[in-house]
C-alpha cells in the first residue's frame, strides 16, 4: 500500500506541476525536442460477478460481486525527429484493490517504445516494442483461466524496415516476435514464442490512400511444458504458418485512419499427435486484423473492427479454436467539455472438439462512458460495461455487469482495463 501512495503522489506532483508552467494549458511538459506527457488515472468499479464462472463451475455457484479500486499511473516521453518521425517511450500501470477479499489485489504495468523515421534518401524504420508484467483476471488471446489472477509477462516486437519509390510506392521487410510466460508450472502450456517474418508492397491508390499486399512466414515454439503431464517436444503442438494479407491503410491525417486488412492463412503442426495419441489437425482459413477509424465530423468519430484467427488453446492439445468478431464503437462531442462513447462487439469461438458436439461460445460485449473535461487536464467519466458469454456447453457460461467511475488528470487517456478485445497487430 505505501508503494501505491508513493506512485500516486509523484504522479500528482508531476500533474499539478503542470498547471506551474507557461504551458500548462496543454497538460505536457516540453523541453526542446522532448515531450514530457504524464497522466494518472482513479477509477472505482463495481463489477457484480469478478470471477466470470472461470469455465470449470457453474456461473451461479462463483458469482460473487465486489468494488474495486484502480490506480492507473501512465507516463510517456517523446523525442521528436523533426520531419523525420519520433521516439516514444511509455510507461502505464494497473493496480486493483478488492474491497471485500484483499487476496484477489492485483498489479499489471506496462512498457512500450516506439520509432517512426523516415531518412531523406526513401529508407523507413519502424518498431513497437511492448512489455507486460500481468498478475490480472483478464483472459490471453486464447482464453486461458478467464475471470482467475494469473501471474505472467508478455513481449510483443513488431518491426519494419522499407524504402520510399517517390511517395507513390512503398516496399517493406517485416519481423514479429511474440512471447508470453507464465509463472508457475501448472500453467506451462501456456510458454510460448512466436518468430514471423514478411515481406509487403504497398501503392497509393488515392491522396492519401494506399493499397497493400503482404506476406508472412511464422512459428510458434512451445518452450516449457507441464511437469508429469507426459508432453514432450515430440508431441507438443508446435506449429507453422504461411499467412496472406491485402487491404487498405491511410496516411495521417486522414478522415479515415487504421488499416482495413484481410487475408488467409495455411496452418502446420510440427507433430503428428498430442500427448494422448490424437492427431493434430492442420487449419487453413480466412483471417483479419481490421481496425478502422471515421472521422465524419470534428465532434463525431465511427470506429469498426474486424478479427479473425486460429488459436490453439495450449501445448498439450489437439485443440483449437476459430475466433471470429465485430466491433462497432462511437465518440460524440455534442459539447465542448462533454463526451461521450458507446461500443458493441461480438465474438464467436468455434471450438474442434468434442468431435460429435464441438464447444461454441458466443460472447457479446457492450460499453457506454460519458466524459466531463473539468480542465483540458482534468476530467471525470462515468460509465457502464456488459458481457455475456453463451456457450452449448453451460459450464462456460456467465454474465458480468460492471459501473465504472472515474477521475484523469494529465493528458494520457488509458480508458481503463479489460478492453473488449485485443487484436494482435499484423505488419
Amino acid at each position: 500500500m505505501r508503494r501505491v501512495i508513493l506512485v500516486m503522489g509523484v504522479m500528482v506532483v508531476m500533474v499539478m506541476a503542470l498547471t506551474s508552467q507557461a504551458k500548462a494549458q496543454t497538460g505536457r511538459m516540453r523541453s526542446g525536442k522532448l515531450t514530457l506527457s504524464p497522466g494518472l488515472t482513479v477509477q472505482e468499479t463495481y463489477d457484480d460477478n469478478i470471477y466470470l464462472g472461470n469455465g470449470t463451475n457453474s456461473t451461479t455457484e462463483l458469482k460473487e460481486s465486489d468494488v474495486i479500486t484502480h490506480i492507473m499511473p501512465a507516463v510517456g516521453l517523446t523525442y521528436t525527429l523533426p520531419e523525420r518521425g519520433a521516439l516514444a517511450i511509455a510507461y502505464d500501470g494497473d493496480l486493483a484493490f478488492y474491497a471485500d477479499d484483499d487476496d484477489n489485489n492485483w498489479q499489471t504495468h506496462k512498457g512500450t517504445v516506439g520509432l517512426d523515421y523516415r531518412a531523406p534518401g526513401g529508407i523507413i524504420l519502424g518498431m513497437d516494442n511492448v512489455y507486460t508484467d500481468a498478475e490480472d483476471p483478464y483472459l490471453n488471446l486464447e482464453q486461458y483461466r478467464v475471470g482467475l489472477k494469473t501471474a505472467r509477462w508478455n513481449n510483443d516486437l513488431m518491426a519494419k524496415a522499407g524504402y520510399d519509390f517517390a511517395n507513390r510506392s512503398q516496399a517493406f521487410v517485416y519481423y514479429n516476435f511474440y512471447r508470453q510466460d507464465y509463472d508457475l508450472a501448472r500453467d506451462y502450456t501456456q510458454d510460448y514464442a512466436e518468430n514471423e517474418f514478411g515481406l509487403g508492397y504497398q501503392m497509393r491508390v488515392l491522396p492519401k490512400t494506399w493499397g497493400f499486399a503482404r506476406v508472412h512466414l511464422g512459428e510458434r515454439d512451445y518452450f516449457t511444458h507441464p511437469p508429469g503431464a507426459g508432453v514432450t517436444d515430440a508431441n507438443d503442438s508446435d506449429l507453422t504458418w504461411r499467412r496472406v494479407n491485402v487491404g487498405l491503410t491511410w496516411d495521417t491525417g486522414a478522415k479515415l485512419s487504421g488499416e482495413l486488412n484481410l487475408g488467409y492463412q495455411w496452418r502446420e503442426h510440427d507433430n503428428r499427435t498430442d500427448v494422448d495419441g490424437a492427431a493434430y489437425e492442420d487449419r487453413n482459413t480466412w483471417i483479419a486484423a481490421t481496425s478502422v477509424t471515421h472521422a465524419v465530423t470534428p465532434a463525431t468519430a465511427l470506429g469498426l473492427r474486424i478479427t479473425r484467427a486460429v488459436r490453439q488453446t495450449g501445448s498439450a492439445t489437439k485443440e483449437y479454436f476459430e475466433d471470429t468478431g465485430i466491433g462497432l464503437s462511437l465518440l460524440k462531442k455534442p459539447m465542448t467539455k462533454y463526451a461521450f462513447t458507446a461500443s458493441i462487439a461480438y465474438n464467436v469461438n468455434d471450438y474442434n472438439v468434442p468431435v460429435r458436439k464441438p464447444r461454441k461460445d458466443d460472447n457479446y460485449n457492450a460499453e457506454i462512458g460519458i466524459e466531463y473535461k473539468i480542465r483540458d487536464w482534468l476530467s471525470a467519466a462515468a460509465g457502464y460495461r456488459y458481457k455475456i458469454k453463451d456457450s452449448n456447453y453451460p459450464k462456460n457460461d456467465y454474465t458480468d455487469n460492471q459501473f465504472l467511475i472515474s477521475v484523469r488528470g494529465g493528458v494520457l487517456n488509458r480508458g481503463g482495463s479489460g478492453p473488449l478485445f485485443q487484436p494482435k497487430k499484423f505488419w
